[in-house]
């Protein structure tokens, strides 16, 4: 009897355990709002700086886990893009980026599976949950065609990928501080670093410079070996090396 009612606790607490996810997919709208597909039981850890615009009533939380409580399903956050689409969720195995038709990326990790018109947006596929993309807008201009990253649903992927390289040798290149020296907003960001701010919304917030800015500035202050980058659990953040402190 004994025996028995140890495997009866033992399955149920199993069944309380989230499973792994299998399949889930990501689609980030460049207004900020992010949704997430659920064709099967899984989960996915609560995004940073992201707001649950999903009733309370339709989802599951396990501490920093979530999932809707009916599957298939889908969970919908919304958070702030301003030329930035971040997402670090290791439990997502495809991702949907969605902009308008005119826009210009300048910066996009990892290459991207597929790009091509859909429903009026440039959509961009990653075979992954760990996606950032820079981009701005361009008025006036919604040609598909304009933008490089269109020609690798045009031609065979060899002579695309040469041709994206080429028109991205080609963008406008902003104007930096030399590699020796660091300017007012350098100084923001280690400032914000150094207040706790390990992540790229926190800094911004607390530097109160642009996202974009912020993402280029901490990028050449690792590449600089002032900011150590560390990656935990398929999240990112920021610290300053001990030797600069």
């Amino acid at each position: 009897m004994h025996g028995r009612l140890t495997v009866m606790a033992l399955i149920i607490a199993l069944g309380l355990i989230p499973l792994a996810s299998a399949g889930v997919r990501a689609t980030f709208f460049y207004n900020g709002t992010v949704l997430f597909y659920f064709p099967s039981r899984g989960w996915v850890e609560f995004p940073e700086n992201f707001t649950l615009i999903t009733p309370v009533s339709d989802v599951m939380r396990t501490g920093q886990l979530i999932a809707p409580t009916n599957f298939p399903g889908t969970l919908t956050f919304v958070t702030q893009s301003r030329g930035v689409v971040e997402l670090q969720e290791p439990n997502v195995t495809e991702t949907y980026v969605l902009l308008p038709l005119n826009s210009r990326i300048t910066y996009l990790n990892p290459t991207p599976t597929s790009v091509k018109e859909e429903n009026g947006y440039l959509n961009l596929t990653f075979a992954t949950g760990n996606v950032t993309v820079l981009y701005y807008v361009v008025p006036d201009q919604g040609s598909l065609v304009l933008n490089p990253y269109v020609y690798t649903t045009l031609i065979s992927s060899s002579i695309s990928a040469y041709m994206a390289y080429l028109l991205w040798r080609r963008r406008p290149t902003p104007q930096m501080t030399p590699p020796d020296q660091l300017d007012e907003r350098d100084v923001k960001i280690l400032n914000a670093i150094k207040s706790g701010a390990d992540s790229l919304s926190k800094i911004s917030e607390l530097s109160l410079l642009p996202r974009t800015t912020v993402y280029r500035r901490v990028k050449r202050l690792v590449n600089m070996g002032i900011v150590q980058e560390i990656r935990e659990r398929g999240k990112v953040k920021y610290v300053v090396r001990d030797n600069e402190k």
